[in-house]
């Protein structure tokens, strides 16, 4: 009876450690790296994209055609320490199939923090997008030949406190 004891004991301490090291926001709210996202800019296809996108829990909100190009948007409901966010990731096709764009915009993650270490090897240029206008926004924008990056973090203040908007975008030249 006390061997029986002591192995729930121990079963009961390795389970209270292992609950000790719970997941980080990363871990729990994956975003694509940015090799992810270049093949996705890559792909001139919106059929492949939509499969590997609702493999991150993203679901299809709404498509738009404009005159040069069509657009894609997806969202998913996530809830990060508590708090519920919606993360939107919109793939933006040329209508000749030229170039491809994708956009990731979220308040759940910091993602000037989660992808500024994986743009070390891309050359840092003039930031040239809209948001990079803002006085708010703060833009970093990177080329590495073949695409145009540009990791911006936009301080808001929302009516129930101070928001982060985070945006990433991939663009094949």
């Amino acid at each position: 009876m006390k061997s029986f004891y002591l192995t729930i004991s121990l079963l009961f301490i390795t389970l209270c450690a292992q609950a000790q090291n719970a997941p980080t926001i990363a871990t729990k709210n994956p975003f694509p790296t940015i090799s992810t996202l270049t093949n996705w800019a890559s792909y001139n296809s919106q059929e492949k994209f939509n499969l590997d996108i609702r493999s991150l829990g993203f679901k299809f909100e709404e498509k738009s055609v404009e005159t040069a190009s069509t657009s894609y948007t997806y969202i998913r409901k996530v809830s990060v320490d508590n708090i519920n966010y919606t993360d939107r990731i919109v793939y933006r096709i040329a209508n000749d199939n030229s170039a491809s764009i994708i956009s990731l915009v979220t308040a759940s993650t910091d993602l000037v923090s989660f992808y500024t270490p994986q743009l070390a090897g891309y050359k840092t240029g003039k930031c040239d997008n809209e948001m990079s206008k803002d006085k708010k926004t703060t833009c970093t924008c990177y080329d590495n030949g073949k695409f145009n990056i540009d990791v911006c973090d936009e301080r808001v203040k929302l009516t129930m406190g101070d928001g982060n908007n985070y945006f990433i975008s991939v663009a094949k030249k």
